[in-house]
């Protein structure tokens, strides 16, 4: 009897996703669309879609593809290294987004070979796009799973694998009623590989049975495989003696955070002739730029900088975007931005450097930022003394510097390997 309840309730979801959400979706959609210049992007491309993923498989052959799915860019980045070790196998790849930014930025990857939007995920969209895409394996990147899209996989026969997963916990405490809804949606990918143990016993916990595997996290392969491959030290505008300077960069700041460590910093850039400072702003806005300058009326612009005022400065705004991630490689310290807003940006990116870091407080949605600051790689700061403190600290003690820098580094090279893992899951469900 209480199967009976359970499958009757699961019908009940899904035809009220498919034919009320979904249809309510794609209005909303529409009319966003009409203000949103983002949204009306993403909304034309799916006008076009069909035609130019038919015209792009024509020319992949059918077998041994792999396709891949995003939400958005930083979910691809994720997908990267696993999708690298897979073409150099031989295996075909079939990647879409949902996001026009995942898209747009990732168009002329050049491992992939078809780049399309997922269409908007009604039933009869979800036939068309499978039949077209015939994928042998299904690779979704964290969590964007959409449930028609995935049922049509598995009656063509298509292994699915939800990769980097983590468990949803908050999705889950807000809207209890949805659960049912979640644990149909969940158990429609064949494996769940999760990024830690804890994830791997709220998935099993959730589901009612043991269908996931711990195997890490493909981010810190992307962000050591892009360390590597790094050379914006000979391509930049300009040059750093790192044998007399300590390079302090300020990565993905936002207005609060300057405001937090500005005082500080110039106070210690007056003191200290051997700092510089780097200073990425989060978006590069006229505006921001302006604000920044005004906490920094001495500092020069990158885009800016002729002749010799490329190695004469103590404060340099960095006013193109992309660059930060291969910034690092320049840094003694990093400061990440965020931690005095929604939540610090990336930490992973200065620590495959072997770099200390320093955030504001919101640190509890990055679990490596959580782990850093447990062993002493990642320091962060609640107000300007406290900046300023950590700060000079980290400047002036070269010993504590270069410990935590140790830590950080070494956090990194332990977790190293999951892409390969994946990768070899994927090739053993699409060879049978």
């Amino acid at each position: 009897m209480v199967k009976q309840e359970v499958r009757n309730e699961s019908g009940l979801t899904g035809f009220l996703y498919s034919h009320v959400f979904i249809s309510l979706m794609y209005a909303a959609y529409a009319i966003f669309s009409l203000f949103d210049g983002k949204a009306r992007r993403g909304f034309k491309g799916r006008g076009e879609l069909f035609g130019l993923l038919k015209d792009g498989l024509a020319r992949v052959p059918e077998g041994k593809r792999i396709w891949f799915h995003a939400s958005s860019l930083g979910e691809f980045e994720q997908a990267k290294p696993i999708i690298e070790i897979l073409k150099k196998s031989g295996y075909n790849v079939i990647a879409s987004f949902f996001s026009p930014s995942g898209y747009e930025y990732s168009r002329n990857y050049p491992y992939a070979d078809v780049i399309t939007y997922l269409p908007i995920d009604t039933p009869a969209n979800a036939r068309r796009f499978i039949s077209l895409v015939k994928p042998s394996v299904a690779v979704i990147m964290r969590y964007d799973l959409w449930m028609n899209h995935l049922k049509e996989a598995r009656k063509w026969g298509t292994k699915i694998i939800l990769a980097d997963a983590t468990f949803p916990m908050k999705v889950f405490q807000r809207a209890k009623f949805l659960r049912s809804f979640y644990r149909r949606l969940y158990s429609l990918p064949h494996e769940i590989l999760t990024t830690t143990l804890e994830h791997k016993k709220m998935f099993d916990f959730f589901l009612g049975t043991e269908v996931s595997t711990v195997v890490g996290d493909t981010r810190f392969d992307r962000v050591y495989n892009r360390s590597v491959s790094n050379n914006m030290g000979k391509t930049l505008p300009f040059s750093i003696d790192k044998a007399r300077k300590t390079v302090l960069i300020l990565g993905s700041v936002w207005h609060k955070d300057i405001e937090i460590v500005s005082g500080g910093l110039k106070r210690m850039l007056q003191k200290l002739q051997s700092l510089s400072v780097l200073i990425v702003p989060h978006e590069p806005t006229n505006e921001e730029i302006g604000r920044i300058r005004e906490e920094f009326p001495d500092a020069k612009l990158l885009s800016e900088l002729r002749g010799e005022e490329g190695t004469n400065f103590s404060a340099l705004i960095v006013d193109k975007v992309g660059i930060l991630t291969q910034l690092y490689v320049l840094a003694d310290i990093a400061y990440v931005g965020g931690g005095f807003g929604a939540g610090v940006h990336s930490v992973l990116e200065p620590a495959v450097y072997g770099v200390p870091i320093i955030t504001g407080p919101r640190i509890e949605r990055s679990d490596e930022a959580v782990r850093l600051l447990e062993t002493g790689g990642l320091f962060y700061v609640k107000d300007q003394a406290a900046a300023y403190r950590v700060f000079h600290r980290m400047v002036v003690d070269g010993a504590a510097r270069r410990r935590a820098g140790t830590i950080a580094k070494t956090f990194v090279d332990e977790r190293l390997g999951a892409s390969e893992t994946v990768a070899a899951r994927v090739r053993q469900l699409c060879d049978g």
